[in-house]
């Protein structure tokens, strides 16, 4: 197939991993990064792009998604998240019979604040224009139909091949990285309450991701490193840490996260919130940990930090599970594809 791909492809993002799991698998993809169309000097126009949405950038990044399609002439328009197409720009497209219009988010689409529903309103009024709407949260997809989009599949998120496998790493960069135990991600209430139980109880924590230190609870304020990592980084910070904890979005609605998988594909131990879609990708005590509250949390964190041969062993198990099932970014797209073959051949 000729695939037009749009969205943020920022290296070792999620976008760009499935734009080079097409490659990977023969397609031929042309890819618009919108980040050069809305990135900005200044603050305030940082936040009308994202905001205001009608902004130069907005426009030329429009103009380029059809100029694209024009001139490249894909059999596919994978649209990642879509938040800056405009309506009018998929309807023109829309109006193409040949071409196959696809929706793909990591996001919840109903869970969202006044402000998200501001920021995604030229989205939700295009979502009906769609094809095919492909989605990582599992509740999406019955909202979809009911909502009359009977093309709806869901495609779970995974492990990144670009984040470089560390191999064994120095004591000095365990210790300057790392520790007993971390958690790599965003905050929100529920993984700050989490977490925060960790600490109270006397366990040593590593944070990082979206925090400040200034404005986490208190007991939290010395794990919090105030920043991101990312690329290789990441994947050093997964491999220094004794205990990766696996706490998805609530905000989201979410069952897993990318390192729901990035953690044991690299060979981490992943200790990680019960719920009906994790213990099916992993086995219980012999490829991942799970916990059901925040006490279980504790006592999991104390047990597996005091039984470090069964922690590698279980770490081992959980990174061979990830290569045999498939839990890649190339699995991922390897499955949806003959979904979009199939309405293609559909459309001839």
């Amino acid at each position: 197939m000729r695939i037009l791909l749009s969205g943020d492809l920022i290296p070792f993002g999620t976008t760009l991993a499935r734009a080079d799991a097409f490659r990977e698998l023969g397609h031929e993809v042309e890819a618009i990064d919108i980040r050069p169309f809305l990135e900005a000097e200044s603050r305030l126009v940082s936040r009308l792009n994202h905001w205001s949405l009608v902004t130069p950038g907005v426009f030329r990044l429009n103009r380029a998604l059809l100029e694209s399609v024009e001139r490249f002439r894909p059999d596919v328009a994978w649209i990642e998240k879509g938040t800056y197409v405009f309506p009018r720009t998929l309807r023109r497209l829309d109006g193409d019979p040949s071409l196959l219009l696809v929706y793909h988010n990591t996001d919840d689409w109903k869970a969202k604040t006044r402000f998200q529903r501001l920021h995604w309103r030229f989205l939700l009024k295009s979502l009906p224009l769609y094809d095919v709407h492909v989605t990582s949260n599992l509740h999406n997809v019955e909202e979809f139909r009911a909502e009359g989009f009977p093309h709806v599949h869901h495609m779970e998120l995974a492990a990144n091949p670009a984040v470089p496998d560390p191999g064994p790493l120095s004591e000095e960069e365990r210790r300057v990285l790392g520790g007993p135990i971390g958690f790599i991600g965003h905050r929100e209430a529920n993984t700050e309450r989490a977490l925060g139980h960790l600490v109270r109880a006397g366990l040593p924590l590593r944070i990082y991701g979206g925090w400040e230190r200034s404005s986490s609870a208190p007991e939290l304020r010395d794990s919090v490193e105030g920043r991101y990592v990312w690329g290789a980084e990441y994947g050093r910070a997964i491999c220094s840490f004794d205990v990766n904890i696996g706490i998805v979005s609530e905000v989201n609605r979410n069952h897993t996260a990318s390192r729901t998988f990035q953690i044991p594909a690299l060979g981490g131990f992943l200790l990680h919130e019960r719920n009906d879609l994790i213990v099916k990708y992993f086995r219980e005590g012999e490829e991942a940990a799970f916990f059901d509250s925040d006490d279980d949390l504790v006592e999991k964190c104390r047990y597996y930090l005091d039984h470090p041969d069964e922690r590698r062993r279980i770490a081992e198990a959980g990174r061979r599970r990830c290569i045999s099932s498939g839990y890649f970014e190339i699995d991922r797209v390897r499955e949806i594809v003959p979904v979009m073959e199939e309405h293609l051949g559909r459309r001839s």
